[in-house]
C-alpha cells in the first residue's frame, strides 16, 4: 500500500502540511511582542525620506479610493 505513488504523495503533503502549520503556531508573536514592535516603529524615529515614503504611500491610498482619476486632478501643496 505504501508503495503507491498516490498514497505516498498524500501522505508527504499531509505531513508537510501539519509541519507548516505547526510551525505558524510556534512562531506566532504574542501581543506584547507584538505592542513592542509597534511602540519602537513609531513614526517619531522616522528619518526625512522615510517620512516622505509614508506621505508618497497616504497620498496613493488615497488617490485608489477616490473614483475621479489621479490625472484630473490638480496638484496640492
Amino acid at each position: 500500500m505504501a508503495s503507491n505513488v498516490y498514497v505516498k504523495s498524500v501522505i508527504w503533503l499531509t505531513s508537510l502540511g501539519g509541519l507548516g502549520y505547526g510551525l505558524m503556531v510556534l512562531t506566532e508573536p504574542s501581543e506584547e511582542k507584538l505592542s513592542k514592535i509597534r511602540a519602537t516603529t513609531s513614526s517619531a524615529n522616522l528619518t526625512e525620506n522615510e517620512k516622505k515614503k509614508v506621505l508618497f504611500l497616504k497620498r496613493l491610498q488615497e488617490a485608489a479610493s477616490d473614483p475621479s482619476p489621479i490625472y484630473i486632478k490638480k496638484k496640492e501643496n
